[in-house]
């Protein structure tokens, strides 16, 4: 065998050995977060997670919330325009547009991702504490359970804002 075919095999089994710890990695990372399925298909469904790092993990976790969280936050815009938009909608909607979901869109997240780069883990940890707050206090602006499309997208960014939180929680 060739010096080359040599390197080739060496390159070709440190790949395999990174698939195959990668995994073992999610897993050990969600084992003890309470949204245990949650976070295993989170990072597994994002690409970059093949070769992250702990550090890694939690910045797609910050960006899978992000995700989420715009998706919400669209949703609640076209609801909203759709239905016309008096006095009690937007005290309702027009609430979790500008305070709870715009809030974490703007400052929230991004803050949390730039905490998280600067390894201030404790600021990150209360900038997604402020995300799953915001999706309560929208929650709370419907009387009793509320339009329960609001309801499962408050419950879903509650979740991953969480879920998150906890990931983060790891590295103090």
């Amino acid at each position: 065998m060739n010096n080359f075919m040599k390197l080739f095999a060496i390159f070709l089994f440190i790949q395999i050995q990174i698939v195959l710890s990668q995994p073992n990695l999610i897993q050990q990372l969600c084992k003890t977060n309470r949204y245990q399925p949650l976070c295993v298909t989170t990072l597994n469904l994002d690409p970059r997670s093949k070769t992250s790092n702990l550090q890694g993990l939690a910045s797609i976790s910050i960006d899978a919330t992000t995700k989420k969280t715009n998706e919400t936050l669209t949703y609640l815009i076209s609801v909203y325009r759709g239905i016309g938009g008096g006095r009690a909608d937007y005290e309702k909607y027009g609430t979790c547009i500008d305070q709870d979901y715009g809030a974490s869109v703007d400052r929230y997240l991004p803050a949390a991702l730039a905490n998280l780069k600067a390894k201030k883990y404790s600021d990150a940890i209360s900038n997604m504490q402020s995300v799953v707050g915001a999706s309560g206090d929208c929650q709370n602006q419907f009387a009793a359970p509320g339009p329960l499309p609001v309801t499962q997208r408050n419950k879903a960014v509650h979740d991953i804002a969480d879920m998150t939180s906890d990931i983060i929680k790891t590295f103090v």
